[in-house]
């Protein structure tokens, strides 16, 4: 009997390179990203920047000259982390007001109703309307009824998000047989129950799956951190050999789309306001609109440097008044 050929390895072939582990290992994570990974490979096109504020300037230090159209903002840390954000934050919505500016306020807290933070934000002497917050349960509203009218819902997440669908119109139910859409979103509750649910939703009754964000991490009020969504839809995508159908947190644009078509507001001419560098910015400038990074947590200038130029915001900001012009802050 003839024995097949074994073909020669070179021995070096064999030992690792080490220098190479090593760094890999070494490398730290930039300071305070909120950290988006796309499950199996889910394609969001983040790469992109759009063409019109592909000139603008980026990393710039010091208040923009302008006041422009509108402006977004990410309210988690001012009212979740105990930042300095808070108190300016009085003064820039007074004086936006007094412009005539348009406003929007965003939180990616999915246990968070646009009542509550409403109520919170008067707490704070800060009064606004419910219309000007946009959570991920007005955000999946919206879509759902553009996009899945008339679908029966399995909530895999918090018990406020489940609420606010249902009071926006959307009929969540806790059968999987009757599931036609399974939506995953932020909870410190999950558990084998709702992952079983939601697993018999997608198997065996053909739901499709949808996630409030791709987030890897979700960092908590008290400053610490948390698994995000992303485990929890990978789980599901391997148990289902289902991919997910929608994402609908940043970097997808989703947000944008449903805060310009109300405000009516070029997105060239808006501000976006963020206190974390990743997913934000990324959204924010796939769609057009600048950016300015307020330095009210633990991220740095030197980890906003150390990105790739289409992660990097327009503006560095040390304070949320920074975002207006000094011409205007002189006057307050």
């Amino acid at each position: 009997m003839r024995l097949p050929k074994i073909p020669k390895i070179h021995p070096k072939a064999l030992v690792p390179d080490v220098d190479r582990l090593r760094a890999m290992i070494a490398k730290p994570e930039p300071a305070n990203t909120e950290a988006v990974t796309s499950a199996s490979e889910y394609s969001s096109g983040e790469d992109e920047i759009s063409s019109r504020i592909t000139n603008l300037e980026v990393m710039v230090e010091e208040a923009p000259g302008r006041v422009f159209d509108a402006y977004l903002i990410n309210i988690d840390a001012g009212l979740y982390a105990g930042t300095n954000l808070m108190p300016q934050l009085k003064t820039v919505v007074d004086a936006l007001i007094h412009l005539n500016r348009p406003v929007r306020f965003m939180s990616w807290l999915s246990d968070v109703t646009p009542a509550r933070l409403v109520e919170m934000m008067s707490e704070e002497g800060i009064e606004i309307t419910a219309d000007q917050v946009i959570t991920p349960a007005t955000l999946a509203s919206r879509y759902l009824k553009n996009s899945y009218p008339g679908a029966k819902v399995f909530v895999a997440g918090g018990v406020h998000f489940r609420d606010e669908l249902a009071a926006n119109g959307i009929e969540v139910t806790s059968d999987a047989a009757e599931t036609n859409l399974v939506i995953v979103s932020f909870t410190s509750d999950f558990d084998m129950r709702m992952f079983s649910t939601a697993y018999h939703a997608i198997a065996d009754n053909g739901a499709d799956l949808l996630s409030t964000s791709l987030r890897r991490i979700r960092r908590m009020p008290d400053g610490t951190c948390e698994p995000g969504t992303l485990p929890i839809v990978t789980a599901l995508e391997t148990a289902t050999r289902k991919r997910l159908t929608k994402n609908l947190g940043s970097p997808e644009t989703d947000l944008l789309e449903l805060i310009f078509d109300e405000i009516q507001v070029r997105p060239e001419e808006a501000l976006f306001v963020t206190d974390s560098l990743g997913a934000d910015i990324r959204m924010a400038k796939r769609f057009g609109v600048p950016t300015a990074l307020v330095l009210t947590g633990d991220t740095t200038v030197d980890a906003a440097r150390g990105l790739k130029r289409k992660d990097q915001p327009n503006y560095v900001l040390t304070t949320i008044a920074d975002i207006l012009p000094r011409y205007i802050k002189d006057q307050l």
